[in-house]
């Protein structure tokens, strides 16, 4: 039974809501908050098929992490570790992303926020219930259990995979939360397989439109690097020097998708679980940014349409700031095209076998060879790569150390050839910032264009009608802080008329 002295009300939880929520079992509510039993000492998700308890008898917290620190085991039948993650202020998951993904300590990552140590700790707890080192510790115990219990992967394996760095501590630290060796968790699971991959499930809060992101990357899609078909996306991938293959579907009947993953290097999991989430936005409360946007007339019936669209994501930031730098002042399959035969003529061979993909995205280094010849670039685009790449190679950290959008866009708008638009598209999917905005994007000016034009003064309103960035900018006001997801449906809006 949990230890009731370590238990504390978790982040200002509504007990009511969380009752009605796990008493009928809102799959919304999966991942938001989980349901301690102190009689059993376990801890289950609002969904967990099991009779509910007494009300009298339970206690809420706001995360797995925070359950398993005050003493609680999780559930064996709803799997708690299998749960979506929880929807969180950008600064907070790119805190908790550095911490997951990492092994340095926490003054070193405080320092990339451009925090002191203290004031990250502070922050950290007041988003997650949990001091960084607790957090970070139960957080690799419950992936090391989903793996041992999910994946045909070797227990060594897992123990990386899951950020310890040692296997006599990982297996110390799992016996002592679980009080079961490694090896007796996953007794009872069939393991043999001839896969050379391991599969993932991950769990997102409904609602999701699958065929609609799915969509969006078709359009997209890099030839040799990149598959989009009508079920699945699949892509290389070059991770620390490492090459593989993921390939992305939904489980059928429930609110997941399954991650393929073929790596050379299986130590890399975890990161790849992250940005697989990040990518396909798998942890964003879509109830809350509906609700937000519905309340604006010319967004609601479009959110109405497009249930569960989410914001895409990009695999890596390097080469989405490529794309984007490509894509400016051009249509979405000329810059594809463009990004297509720098991938071919720059790019590595990916060295895992696939069917379909031959291989990956070139690396800083190889970019930096590049004199981006014959490929139909104009002299000046050639420049700004150039003077991207160079930057790049000084600043590898400017992505991971902006303190806020506007800072980001004062810095790289610094550089030639980098204006508003590119740096707001490459926060927006390269950064899955929800609130960044590329104000003088083209499929945002034709969207607007007309309830623009019908508020601007009687003696503008003519052929020679020209909505001016600040205007716009103006107009998304109320849709802070999701004006990235208005941006996805005022794209859609346009999609849906031709």
């Amino acid at each position: 039974m949990a230890n009731k002295n370590i238990i504390e009300e978790q982040n200002m939880l509504d007990p009511t809501i969380c009752f009605k929520a796990r008493m009928s079992r809102d799959n919304r509510f999966d991942g938001k908050f989980y349901t301690a039993v102190m009689s059993t000492g376990i801890f289950c998700r609002p969904i967990c098929p099991a009779r509910a308890a007494k009300e009298e008898n339970v206690r809420y917290f706001k995360n797995a992490a925070s359950a398993q620190e005050a003493g609680f085991t999780p559930c064996k039948r709803c799997l708690p570790e299998q749960a979506p993650e929880q929807a969180m202020p950008l600064q907070a998951k790119r805190m908790s992303e550095s911490l997951l993904t990492t092994h340095q300590s926490i003054e070193t990552i405080a320092k990339q926020f451009d925090l002191s140590e203290r004031q990250f700790r502070r922050i950290f707890s007041n988003h997650y219930g949990l001091a960084p080192k607790q957090y970070r510790q139960h957080h690799s115990l419950l992936l090391a259990r989903k793996l041992l219990l999910t994946t045909t992967l070797s227990i060594a394996d897992i123990c990386f995979a899951s950020g310890f760095t040692s296997l006599r501590r990982f297996n110390e630290q799992v016996k002592s939360v679980y009080k079961l060796t490694p090896s007796q968790l996953r007794q009872q699971q069939s393991r043999a397989t001839d896969d050379n991959f391991v599969n993932i499930k991950l769990q997102y809060r409904p609602p999701f439109d699958w065929q609609g992101m799915l969509k969006f990357f078709h359009l997209r899609q890099l030839p040799g690097i990149e598959k989009v078909t009508e079920h699945s996306y699949q892509r290389s991938i070059t991770f620390d020097g490492k090459t593989g293959w993921i390939e992305i579907t939904q489980l059928p009947n429930q609110f997941a998708l399954n991650l393929r993953v073929m790596i050379e290097d299986y130590s890399l999991l975890n990161k790849i679980i992250v940005k697989v989430r990040r990518m396909f936005d798998l942890d964003a409360d879509m109830s809350v940014i509906h609700k937000h946007l519905s309340q604006d007339e010319t967004l609601a019936p479009l959110v109405e349409k497009f249930q569960g669209i989410r914001l895409p994501g990009c695999w890596d930031i390097f080469e989405f700031s490529i794309r984007a730098i490509l894509g400016q002042q051009v249509s979405v399959k000329a810059a594809t095209t463009l990004a297509g035969r720098i991938a071919e003529k720059y790019g590595s061979p990916l060295t895992v076998v696939h069917e379909q993909l031959s291989y990956c995205f070139p690396t800083l280094e190889e970019m930096t060879q590049a004199d981006f010849s014959n490929i139909g670039l104009t002299q000046s685009r050639i420049q700004t790569l150039h003077t991207w790449l160079d930057f790049y190679q000084q600043y590898p950290q400017v992505f991971e150390q902006y303190k806020n959008l506007e800072q980001l866009e004062d810095t790289l708008t610094a550089l030639k050839g980098i204006g508003p638009w590119t740096v707001n598209y490459i926060a927006m999917r390269g950064l899955s910032d929800p609130n960044a905005f590329p104000a003088a994007d083209l499929g945002i000016i034709k969207s607007l264009y007309e309830e623009l034009k019908n508020a601007a003064p009687v003696d503008k309103q003519n052929e020679r009608f020209k909505p001016k960035t600040r205007d716009i900018i103006a107009r998304a006001d109320k849709w802070q802080p999701w004006r990235a997801y208005a941006t996805i449906y005022l794209w859609l809006s346009l999609a849906a008329q031709e």
